[in-house]
């Protein structure tokens, strides 16, 4: 299962801070602590001297704690502060690197007060040390504590303008407000520090590919890869990249090589549906839309997809359902009602396709589209009454001297067609035009005139221009698909 930012955070923590106190112990002492040895007979020094006494030092202690850390979890490293250093290693017990140590275990181990109390006393031995006022800062960012943190970014800034640590909190800030090119210059200070920072390339990456870079977006992912040839957001934005290129194939094997990496990412599957679908691979994108279904069945977007290529694949029983999703996680997703409304009148689900038409008009009330399908569905379930009094309503606040309240009126009083067919042969906006020449259509279906419905179906599909979801009507009902009647 994927990790939480949380997790991933302190996971690198714990690791970054191991790496450093090693190296800096490694440095600092080479010399070795032998406890005495007993000379009691000859034999036994002799044995001695074949065996001699395990040696306690700073990296050996320092060492059991990485393995037990990666073997067994932060809580039994911490038990070696409670049992091994004070029996074998007490001439560390006070030893500024083990403490820190200590404290960044406690972070992993969820133990903030402890660590906070660990770094208060660290930083009344050395109160620049940026390391502890680093963990400080992480500190304050897992308890939510933004001016704590803020805080601390300020004081490494003020001794470092370029530590990575607080270039990144502060990118991460201004990405989140979608500052992205204030974001990219605090990603690039970072970089100054620790130039293979994967936190900072990656966030220096989606800056630039936020800002259309794609260039230096690219190369800056790639150099990513150098580092860290698994990493899931490098492969992923790669994708990313590709797609917007329309370069459909590398996007793909880029989405491919995250979804291997990280089988459990939900936008690493809907990157890979998306791609394999522009391939022409809708059985690959199905079956990747449904695991993020299944990854993450709470959120609406997949089902969106898989709906939008059910739909094209005249699979209308089956995009209504997940339309339907869409709706119940997404309320306020307009299109998914729009979607089923047409949907629903292929299928001749009148109550259905009348009630999403009813939610498009809360969304919508100056489409005209929806108080007229509104209207038509509830003759088509045998509510006369209803379809006059809601059309009546409608008209009351419509402005009389429009095509749109002609037409209407025309589905209110089942009579006056006369005139309309030279009104809209007189409009100027072709999308307007083949609207009401479809609703003029389907009023000569509803209340007798075939011959007159298919003139204006085809004057519609004349157009070829299905810039309005009556178009598809149109098309259904000339291929004997819908059958309006």
């Amino acid at each position: 299962m994927k990790s939480s930012i949380k997790e991933i955070l302190l996971a690198g923590i714990v690791l970054g801070v191991i790496v450093f106190v090693l190296n800096v112990a490694s440095c600092a002492s080479n010399q070795n602590i032998q406890e005495p040895v007993k000379t009691e007979t000859v034999e036994k020094k002799a044995e001695n001297q074949k065996k001699p006494k395990k040696e306690y030092t700073k990296e050996g202690f320092m060492e059991l704690l990485q393995h037990t850390l990666d073997t067994d979890g932060a809580e039994a490293a911490l038990s070696l502060y409670e049992t091994e250093l004070p029996k074998n290693y007490s001439k560390f017990k006070n030893d500024f690197d083990l403490l820190f140590l200590k404290a960044a275990i406690c972070v992993s181990a969820n133990k903030l007060d402890e660590a906070q109390s660990l770094c208060d006393e660290l930083s009344k031995k050395d109160p620049k040390n940026q390391d502890v006022i680093g963990l400080s800062a992480t500190i304050a960012k897992i308890r939510g504590d933004k001016a704590g943190r803020d805080k601390q970014v300020k004081a490494l800034l003020a001794e470092d303008p370029y530590n990575a640590m607080a270039n990144i909190e502060v990118a991460e800030d201004y990405f989140n407000r979608k500052n992205y090119k204030q974001a990219r210059l605090s990603y690039k200070k970072a970089l100054v520090r620790e130039p293979k920072n994967e936190d900072a390339l990656r966030g220096l990456g989606q800056t630039e590919y936020y800002l259309e870079d794609d260039e230096n977006a690219k190369a800056t992912f790639n150099k990513l890869l150098e580092v860290n040839p698994t990493s899931v957001q490098a492969y992923l934005y790669l994708g990313k990249l590709a797609f917007a290129n329309n370069e459909y194939k590398i996007a793909s094997d880029n989405a491919k090589k995250a979804v291997e990496l990280d089988p459990s990412n939900y936008e690493c599957h809907m990157d890979y549906g998306l791609y394999e679908r522009n391939l022409g691979h809708f059985d690959v994108a199905l079956a990747e839309w449904t695991k993020s279904i299944e990854i993450q069945p709470d959120y609406f977007l997949a089902y969106a997809y898989r709906a939008g290529l059910y739909d094209e694949q005249d699979k209308a029983a089956e995009a209504i359902a997940d339309y339907k999703s869409v709706i119940k996680l997404n309320p306020k997703y307009y299109y998914a009602y729009e979607s089923i409304g047409v949907l629903a009148l292929h299928e001749e689900q009148w109550t259905t396709a009348r009630e999403a038409f009813m939610k498009c008009r809360e969304f919508n009330t100056t489409n005209v589209s929806y108080p007229l399908m509104i209207t038509y569905c509830y003759y088509k379930e045998g509510k006369g009454p209803e379809a006059k009094k809601f059309s009546d309503s409608v008209l009351r606040k419509m402005d009389r001297n429009t095509i749109e309240y002609t037409m209407l009126r025309l589905f209110h009083d089942r009579a006056g067609e006369k005139p309309v067919p030279q009104k809209i042969a007189a409009l100027g906006n072709r999308n307007t035009q083949g609207k009401m020449y479809y609703y003029l259509a389907l009023f000569y279906d509803m209340f007798g005139g075939g011959e007159f419905a298919n003139q204006y179906y085809t004057k519609v599909l004349d157009m070829k221009s299905p810039m309005f979801f009556e178009y598809r009507l149109a098309e259904w009902r000339m291929k004997g698909k819908v059958p309006l009647k």
